[in-house]
């Protein structure tokens, strides 16, 4: 029975260590893995940010987000990603309640002129990419 135990238990601690890092239904990794550019931050990117920051659209930023180097390369008002300090980082304060300047991203088409954007990430999106940008930003 002891062995038994020990085997059951062994192999929830392997498969729980398997799992961290794998992304959710919702786009986010359970807690402690390493977040991966490709299956987690790009997905929230293409789906919330590319329809305005596109190298194919106009952008008075000039940030386009089609791939990590174009993201990390940053636009007019710098660099987007600062890796290592996501509360530097303008892609995370420009995701906040209260960014630098401008309004606050993604922006709602569908918003009235000079009224906010109701359009946002969710926390945990923006938890993630914190996360990714915490980790270093890593084209992963």
């Amino acid at each position: 029975m002891r062995m038994q135990t020990f085997s059951i238990t062994l192999v929830v601690v392997f498969a729980s260590t398997l799992l961290a890092g794998v992304p959710q239904k919702d786009g986010t990794a359970k807690v402690g893995g390493e977040v991966s550019f490709s299956r987690e931050v790009f997905p929230v990117i293409k789906r919330n940010c590319l329809p305005c920051h596109a190298e194919a659209e106009f952008n008075p930023s000039e940030l386009f987000l089609d791939s990590h180097e174009l993201l990390m390369a940053g636009g007019k008002h710098g660099p987007a990603v600062v890796p290592g300090k996501p509360t530097e980082s303008l892609l995370v304060q420009k995701l906040g309640e209260k960014p630098p300047f401008g309004d606050r991203m993604p922006l709602d088409p569908k918003r009235k002129k000079g009224q906010p954007s109701k359009k946002a990430l969710s926390e945990d999106e923006v938890k993630m990419i914190s996360r990714w940008i915490e980790q270093g930003g890593k084209d992963n």
